[in-house]
């Protein structure tokens, strides 16, 4: 008896169960998004010399501090933080975040390791800039020089890069006009190579870089996207319209990508993340009075494709090669194509979350999609008004 009993609540799940599962993935698919002091990036500007390298690296000053970093309940410090510091303290700053990037960043010749040496411009300044430059809630950004000696015998230059909250190192390595950016994950990659004629030059960047962007763009990082592909997902979970939704989506996205890249001015981040939020909300809320895909969702969908696709080129444009453009159509498509194999990787986890559920698969989509309709209007009520909302702190 008791195993029938067992039987019958394993295959039987509650509503309750379903509410609570669904929830349990959506924490999945977020990943590390759920500390509150998690960076994405540290851009990196490499520049080659004759006989040496320099590099200016741009970092949030808090997150060097250990403090700081990876804590879950700390609050993030902002610039207004930054300029209250004692001298002490920001030697302090100096000192680990020296030990941070001794840690997470090596430059090698070819297999030979190079040592480099370290400054802080902006925290030895005498008038620094950060004092009366920015809005006091920025974050506290600073710059942190390195430069290192380059062997006249060797072949490649190499990143390698270990930081272990998974931040990506962007490097774009520079040799005059010539401009070359390679997002660099975990492990090493070649960022420059001497020719026949024996000059260094930035190494190219290659598909597989822009690919494996695209994709860390939706897992872990972009939660706001998931949370859009599991509202098409709860509608009708069936590959075939999901395919079309998720295509239609990529085809309008790509296309909006490429158009604020090649801008120059762009778009007001702000209001490309609003209007994300606001089709988050959409497609969730619509989830509970439509039963059916029509051509109505996909035109829905296409617009709102155009809409991420801004919000995507907010945050990529500075990575993407512009100054080079026979190098911009392949990290265009990588980039893309990464995104689609994401969207692809989220549908499939659901599928084996809850495709299975048969009928009662109701209780799912109906707390799914007031789930991701509340979520994405508070998203919206914070970004398009800048209402500081605790809650969704960690939806950042």
């Amino acid at each position: 008896m008791p195993e029938i009993a067992l039987r019958h609540a394993i295959g039987h799940p509650s509503p309750v169960r379903a509410v609570l599962r669904f929830f349990f993935l959506c924490l999945i698919l977020s990943g590390g998004l759920l500390r509150a002091h998690v960076i994405q990036q540290i851009p990196m500007d490499l520049e080659l010399k004759d006989d040496r390298v320099e590099a200016h690296v741009e970092v949030d000053a808090s997150y060097m501090m250990a403090e700081f970093r990876g804590d879950d309940d700390q609050i993030v410090p902002d610039l207004e933080w930054l300029r209250g510091l004692t001298p002490e303290q920001k030697n302090q700053i100096k000192i680990e975040a020296e030990a941070y990037l001794r840690q997470c960043l090596t430059l090698l010749s070819d297999d030979r390791v190079m040592g480099w040496t370290v400054a802080f411009p902006d925290l030895d300044a005498e008038k620094p800039a950060y004092m009366t430059e920015g809005d006091p809630s920025d974050l506290p950004l600073i710059r942190i020089d390195l430069e290192a000696e380059f062997p006249g015998d060797a072949a490649k230059l190499w990143v390698e890069w270990n930081e272990p909250y998974g931040v990506v190192l962007l490097v774009k390595t520079r040799k005059g006009p010539e401009v070359k950016t390679i997002p660099v994950t975990e492990g090493k990659a070649v960022v420059a190579e001497r020719n026949a004629a024996g000059e260094i030059r930035p190494e190219e960047s290659g598909l597989g870089h822009w690919i494996m962007m695209g994709f860390h763009h939706i897992l872990p990082e972009g939660l706001d996207h998931i949370l859009f592909v599991l509202g098409l997902f709860l509608l009708v979970p069936k590959w075939k319209p999901l395919l079309q939704q998720t295509i239609t989506f990529t085809i309008a996205h790509s296309i909006s990508l490429a158009a604020v890249v090649l801008y120059k001015d762009g778009v007001e981040p702000m209001w490309a993340e609003a209007a994300i939020a606001a089709s988050i909300a959409w497609v969730g809320i619509e989830n509970l009075w439509t039963k059916e895909i029509g051509k109505s969702r996909l035109y829905l969908v296409g617009l709102f494709g155009l809409v991420h696709g801004m919000g995507f080129a907010g945050t990529i444009k500075e990575k993407m090669p512009v100054e080079t453009p026979g190098a911009l159509i392949p990290a265009l498509l990588g980039f893309n194509i990464g995104v689609e194999a994401g969207q692809v990787t989220v549908l499939l986890i659901a599928f084996i979350a809850f495709a299975w559920w048969g009928k009662k698969f109701v209780w799912i989509k109906r707390t799914g999609s007031i789930f991701i309709g509340l979520c994405g209007l508070l998203l919206f009520i914070h970004r398009a008004f800048e209402v500081d909302i605790r809650l969704i702190h960690w939806l950042q």
